[in-house]
């Protein structure tokens, strides 16, 4: 497994989102953020961002304190790489 896959409501995304970037010091010159605003971001038919970030990312602090305690409250959840994929909306020109 190289990737992990995750969905949460646009307001937890970006809360999550947010403490990231301030951890790590975002923006930068050179890194605006850690992962895209929610608004860039794929959603799910019932509006939540979805997405998928390599394995190591998970590991990182404080990604890994606060990603175990958000998937224990329910805020965030894991996906299955196919209901990742399946949720994506292919491009109106296929």
């Amino acid at each position: 497994m190289t990737h992990r896959f995750f969905k949460a409501s646009p307001f937890v995304y970006e809360s999550f989102r947010a403490q990231i970037d301030e951890a790590w010091g975002y923006p930068t010159k050179h890194t605006h953020t850690c992962i895209p605003p929610a608004v860039e971001q794929h959603k799910t038919l019932d509006g939540d961002c979805i997405i998928g970030v390599k394995v190591e990312w998970c590991e990182w602090e404080p990604v890994a304190t606060l990603l175990p305690q958000m998937l224990e409250s329910g805020q965030v959840e894991e996906m299955m790489e196919a209901e990742y994929w399946a949720a994506i909306p292919l491009p109106e020109s296929l």
